[in-house]
C-alpha cells in the first residue's frame, strides 16, 4: 500500500478481523452458515467470510450509530482530554465500519488515523471520509487486523469491539493483536477497561412466553380435535436453554450485581479470554420469582468516562443478556451461589458456551448449559 501521508486508500488485504454489529446487533455468522468439519478439523474460511460479509450491510451500521448512548460515549471520550491523548497523535481504528470514530479522532486533532475493516463497508468509509474532507488525515485499509501492515507504530487504539454480553463475537483478540504489534509503550486504549456484571432477575416476558406457548399446544385439542399437548413441555424446556438478548426492567433486577470479569485492556491476553470461570454469591431483594440471570457490561475510556449497558441506564442496542432458570420463590436475602464459566466455542470461535452451576440457599445444586450463537438474536417479544 502507498504510505503517502493523507492518501485515503482501500488496500485489499485478505478477509479477516475487524468489523461491527448488526440490526439486532452482532451476528457471528450470516444466513445460517456454520463451521464445516473437514478431516476432523474445523474449516474456518466460510465462517469468517460470512461474518465479515454481514458487516457490509449499511442497516447494521445505522443500528449502531443511532444508538446515541454508544456513539455519544465514544465521541465524548475522544474529545475529553483530546489535547493530551489525541491531538497530534497517530491513531488506529480497529473495525472502523463507516469510519465515524476515525472522523471523530480527526476532528479532535489526530495527526494520522489508520482505519481498518475487513468488510466491504471499508469502501463506503473511504467515500465518507473523502466527502467530509479528512482525506489528508485518515487512511482506510480493508483487511484483517492480524494481517494489516502499518507504516508506523501508533499512540492510540480506538475500537468498538464489544458484542452481546461483552464477549460475543470474540473481536477483542483482534484488537489485542494490534495492541501488541503496533501500540507504542504507554499508548492509550479506547476503551481501556471492561467489566461484565451479573445479577438475579425476574424477566416478566419469560413467564408470559411460557404461558402462551404452553396454552397454544394444549388449545389445539379444542381446535382440531387432536392432542398436541405433548409438545407443550418441550417448547417451554427449549425456551429455557436459549440465551436471550433483551432488556430487563430496572425493577426486575432482584439483587445487587457481582462482576464476572474485569478486563484491563492494556494487559489482558487472548489466552485469558478463552475460558473464564467465576464463583458468585448473590442475595435476593424482596419477595419475587427468580427466573433468570441477567448480565450486562460497562467499559471505561481514558479520562474516566463510562459507557454502561446496565438495566439502570438508558437502553442500548446491546440490551442485556438473559439466562433463563427454572422459576423459584425468592425472599429477602435468599442466597444464590454458584459458578459461571464462559468458554469460546470450538466449532465457531465467535460463539460462546456457558456452564452455570448454582444453588438457592441449601437446595439442590442445579447445572445449566447455554450456547450463545446466532439464535440469541432471534428473540422478539
Amino acid at each position: 500500500m502507498s504510505k503517502t501521508e493523507g492518501a485515503v486508500e482501500v488496500a485489499q488485504a485478505p478477509l479477516g478481523e475487524a468489523a461491527q454489529p448488526q440490526t439486532k446487533k452482532r451476528r457471528a455468522s450470516e444466513n445460517g452458515l456454520h463451521a464445516l468439519q473437514k478431516n476432523g478439523s474445523v474449516e474456518d474460511k466460510n465462517l469468517e467470510e460470512s461474518y465479515f460479509a454481514s458487516y457490509s450491510d449499511i442497516e447494521l451500521h445505522r443500528t449502531m450509530i443511532e444508538d446515541s448512548v454508544r456513539t455519544n460515549a465514544y465521541q465524548q471520550a475522544i474529545f475529553q482530554n483530546m489535547e493530551e491523548n489525541i491531538r497530534g497523535k497517530v491513531v488506529v481504528d480497529v473495525g472502523c465500519g463507516t469510519g465515524i470514530l476515525s472522523m471523530f479522532c480527526a476532528q479532535a486533532g489526530a495527526k494520522k488515523v489508520y482505519a481498518i475493516d475487513a468488510s466491504k463497508i471499508a469502501v463506503h468509509a473511504k467515500q465518507l471520509i473523502e466527502a467530509n474532507g479528512y482525506s489528508n488525515v485518515i487512511t482506510v485499509i480493508q483487511g484483517k487486523a492480524e494481517e494489516v501492515e502499518l507504516p508506523e507504530k501508533v499512540d492510540v487504539i480506538v475500537s468498538e469491539w464489544m458484542g452481546y454480553m461483552l464477549l460475543y463475537e470474540t473481536m477483542l483478540p483482534s484488537v489485542l493483536y494490534v495492541r501488541d504489534k503496533w501500540l507504542k509503550p504507554g499508548g492509550k486504549m479506547y476503551p481501556e477497561r471492561a467489566v461484565l456484571h451479573m445479577a438475579l432477575g425476574e424477566a416478566q416476558w419469560i413467564t408470559k412466553y411460557e404461558e402462551g406457548t404452553y396454552d397454544f399446544w394444549v388449545s389445539l385439542n379444542h381446535v382440531y380435535n387432536l392432542d398436541m399437548s405433548l409438545l407443550a413441555d418441550h417448547a417451554v424446556a427449549r425456551y429455557k436453554d436459549v440465551v436471550h438478548v433483551h432488556m430487563v426492567a430496572q425493577e426486575d433486577v432482584l439483587s445487587l450485581p457481582t462482576s464476572i470479569c474485569d478486563l484491563d485492556l492494556t494487559t489482558i491476553t487472548p489466552e485469558d479470554l478463552r475460558t473464564m470461570t467465576r464463583p458468585f454469591s448473590l442475595y435476593g431483594m424482596g419477595s419475587r420469582q427468580l427466573n433468570c440471570i441477567v448480565l450486562w457490561f460497562d467499559v471505561w475510556f481514558p479520562g474516566g468516562l463510562k459507557l454502561s449497558t446496565s438495566p439502570d441506564n438508558e437502553d442500548t442496542h446491546w440490551q442485556n443478556t438473559v439466562l433463563p432458570l427454572a422459576a423459584v420463590a425468592l425472599q429477602q436475602d435468599t442466597k444464590v451461589a454458584g459458578q459461571l464459566t464462559i468458554t469460546q466455542d470450538l466449532s465457531n470461535h465467535r460463539f460462546l458456551n456457558m456452564d452455570l452451576t448454582y444453588r438457592v440457599d441449601k437446595g439442590e445444586e442445579v447445572t445449566r448449559y447455554y450456547k450463545m450463537d446466532d439464535n440469541c438474536n432471534d428473540n422478539d417479544f
